[in-house]
This record gives C-alpha cells, sequence and structure tokens, in this order.
C-alpha cells in the first residue's frame, strides 16, 4: 500500500513538474518571455528589458504599494556608491496596478498613492511597466521586493527577495566577484 502511494506520487510529480507559473529562478534566463510582459516608456508591449551599455544588470519587482520595496532602493543607492561607473544598470520593473477587492470579485486598478520615482545613487535606471496578469501567469511573482542581478546575456546570477540591512553589501560583494569589463565609447584600435 505505501509503495503503490509512493509511485502514484512520483508519476504525479513528473506529470505536474512543469505546470503552472514558472519563477525567476537563479541560473535561468527569464527575459525575453515568450509574449510581452513589460510596456516601455513609449507604452509598447514588449517581451524584454531594453538594451544597455552596461555588462551587469540589477532588475527591482517594484511595487508601489510595497514599504520593502522602497527599502530596497536605499539598498540600491547606498551600493551604488562603491559600484564603479559604467557596469551597472539598475532596471526598474515597475507594477503599477493595485488589485482592489469588490463586490464583484477584483479588479486592477491605478495605484492609491503617486509612484515615488527611481533613486539608484549614481547609477543609470530604466524603467519599464510589467503587464500585471501577463507577468504573473509567466513568473508567479508571490513575495516582494525582488531584486535579480544578471548577465548581459540575461542569466540571473543572484536573487534576493525582501530587504534587510545586509543587502547594500551583498549587492557590492555580488557585483565585485563577477568578471565585467565596461564597455568603452571608443572603438577598438586596429591591429598591427
Amino acid at each position: 500500500m505505501v509503495r503503490a502511494a509512493a509511485i502514484v506520487g512520483l508519476v504525479a510529480a513528473f506529470l505536474f513538474a512543469g505546470c503552472g507559473p514558472k519563477s525567476i529562478a537563479t541560473g535561468s534566463v527569464p527575459f525575453p518571455a515568450e509574449n510581452p510582459v513589460f510596456v516601455d516608456d513609449t507604452g509598447k508591449a514588449i517581451r524584454g528589458l531594453p538594451e544597455s551599455p552596461e555588462p551587469i544588470r540589477l532588475v527591482l519587482l517594484d511595487f508601489v504599494w510595497c514599504p520593502p520595496c522602497a527599502e530596497a532602493w536605499k539598498a540600491i543607492r547606498e551600493a551604488s556608491r562603491e559600484i564603479p561607473a559604467g557596469s551597472v544598470r539598475v532596471y526598474r520593473v515597475l507594477f503599477d496596478r493595485e488589485r482592489l477587492l469588490a463586490g464583484g470579485g477584483t479588479a486592477e486598478v491605478a495605484p492609491l498613492r503617486p509612484v515615488p520615482p527611481p533613486d539608484a545613487g549614481s547609477l543609470p535606471v530604466t524603467t519599464v511597466t510589467a503587464l500585471p496578469r501577463p507577468f504573473r501567469e509567466r513568473f508567479g511573482v508571490e513575495q516582494v521586493p525582488i531584486l535579480l542581478l544578471m548577465h548581459r546575456n540575461g542569466q540571473v546570477v543572484k536573487r534576493w527577495t525582501g530587504s534587510f540591512p545586509s543587502l547594500p553589501g551583498a549587492i557590492v560583494s555580488e557585483i565585485k566577484s563577477l568578471e565585467f569589463k565596461p564597455r568603452s565609447s571608443a572603438p577598438p584600435l586596429p591591429e598591427t
């Protein structure tokens, strides 16, 4: 009986392992997604993060109603003091909709308070707005804030959830542990 239950459980695990939303895990390459999950500043639906010259990406899933998200911005700002210029671009994935519980169910509405501007200290910031339903269905984000450290190729190197006092040091340490070469705007020298 126990053996039969174990076999049924194992079969169920294999059948359902690929079902449901996918999370953004270390080692994964979440962007570009199969379908658009963002809107850029022109209102165009896009599948991935815009290009940038910096070799490292720091991506913050930022919810306007989330006090720990504001703390994550403080951590990024503090870490920026020790990060070399030209090495990191911050991407703000803004969730500017909130769920409102109503008599007929839930609805997505504009935020109840103004969206604060991003402040990453000396680091450049690119903001994209998440398409709430497609993003949620694709990635199944359940905890916030989420901070992702990514290579230019899109691979997630490190993932932090929440905000904590040692986050600035952890960000700096992880960035310094990566090998990167800031891209120069000058063309390469010809070989002789």
